[in-house]
């Protein structure tokens, strides 16, 4: 084992230890191999990764996607639930209270080892781990399973464990409402705008496109003002409300750019990510730099927030007239010839209402799930240290 590897070790094994001071009375510190059993998942392992929607027992991942699709094998079904995942090289896990079939020969299948072990109780401690992963290198035997924690009563470790599995409950509601609005919002947009008798025109036609400037980095007296300034990088908040630089206004004298209007639809130009070709809307007056186009729709013509969600849904198509992946950019002479759907003034509008209500829908909850994601954390930390009693001491 190198020095690297030692040292993260000593952390995990450190931050862990941060949780013994101070321990109230009635706990206990114990090692997770003092209470969880782990069984190698061989015998479970799918067969076929050719899933089926209407196949029987799911099979899993420990990692984000959870559940990778459905098979109607009948051998080799894990029934002995409730378990816990875990991904032997990323150390992530998944609570499981249903039957099923795994993929990776990296699971471990984590049981408790006698009853005096809530499973759900040391499932939320594993998840409030940092632990430092190695590249490739399995973790649960050498390293993982020796972590040290502090446990209360089998009582207390359940009230724990049902305050913490109440909120991720409620997490989990509205994140599938936040999906569900995202699957509405795709369907209507392929309705929407893929109708074939509209009138096509190019964007030079009905707006107005400009690029920007950056003012001389050197010159102090253009920064650190109150005029917003936009990089591309800002295009993924969607509906820019703020900026993270500013300059004044010398520096917009100094530069090429001008200042966008509000409703301005913002195109990265320049990114060899996913950057370009991602849009924006501005709700606030703004200008850029040069590896972004502001279009500027004339009302007569084309409804700003049409344009908005026309080219969000046409992203690839921006991409792909920009020369593909690598080092290939957008510039203002191919935005003004890309051609966007104009139908009637009044039908861009209700399609823009439509699509903009489920977007605040969708804003709303993902900030109500950022609160609840804030709440789980501090309960999270106050409960298992023991500093927050849910019985009498």
């Amino acid at each position: 084992m190198g020095k690297r590897s030692v040292e993260n070790d000593s952390i995990a094994i450190m931050k862990t230890n941060l949780l013994q001071k101070n321990i109230p009375k009635g706990w206990q510190i114990k090692k997770i191999k003092d209470l969880l059993d782990f069984e190698q998942p061989t015998k479970y392992i799918v067969e076929s990764s050719s899933y089926t929607p209407d196949g029987k027992t799911p099979v899993l991942t420990a990692n984000k996607s959870f559940v990778l699709g459905y098979t109607n094998e009948t051998d080799g079904i894990y029934t002995d639930t409730p378990a816990i995942i875990f991904d032997d090289f990323t150390t992530d896990s998944k609570y499981v209270d249903f039957s099923f079939k795994v993929k990776s020969s990296a699971i471990k299948i984590l049981k408790n080892r006698d009853e005096d072990t809530d499973l759900k109780f040391v499932y939320e401690i594993m998840k409030s781990f940092n632990f430092p992963i190695a590249n490739h290198k399995r973790h649960y035997i050498s390293q993982y399973q020796e972590l040290e924690i502090v446990i209360p009563s089998k009582k207390e470790q359940k009230k724990i464990a049902d305050i913490l599995s109440s909120i991720d409950s409620e997490i989990n509601k509205i994140e599938n409402l936040i999906n569900t609005d995202e699957k509405l919002k795709i369907g209507l947009m392929q309705d929407f705008f893929n109708r074939k008798n509209w009138d096509f025109k190019k964007i030079d036609d009905v707006a107005t496109v400009l690029t920007g400037g950056t003012p001389r980095t050197s010159t102090k007296e253009f920064w650190d003002g109150d005029i917003n300034w936009m990089s591309s990088g800002e295009v993924n908040l969607r509906r820019v409300k703020n900026t993270e630089k500013k300059i004044t206004q010398k520096g917009l004298d100094g530069s090429n750019a001008t200042l966008l209007p509000t409703g301005t639809v913002m195109v990265a130009l320049a990114g060899q990510g996913k950057t370009r070709g991602k849009v924006a809307i501005l709700e606030i007056e703004t200008t850029c730099n040069q590896s972004l186009a502001g279009i500027i729709a004339n009302k007569e013509s084309i409804h700003n927030e049409f344009l908005f969600y026309n080219l969000e849904y046409r992203y690839q198509e921006l991409r792909n007239v920009s020369g593909g992946e690598g080092r290939a950019g957008l510039n203002l002479k191919l935005i003004k010839n890309f051609k966007v759907p104009v139908p009637p003034i009044e039908t861009q509008k209700k399609i823009s209402n439509t699509l903009a209500s489920i977007d605040n829908r969708m804003n709303k909850n993902n900030l109500l799930k950022d609160k609840l994601v804030k709440l789980k954390k501090g309960l999270t930390s106050d409960l298992l240290s023991g500093k927050v009693r849910t019985i009498n001491n």
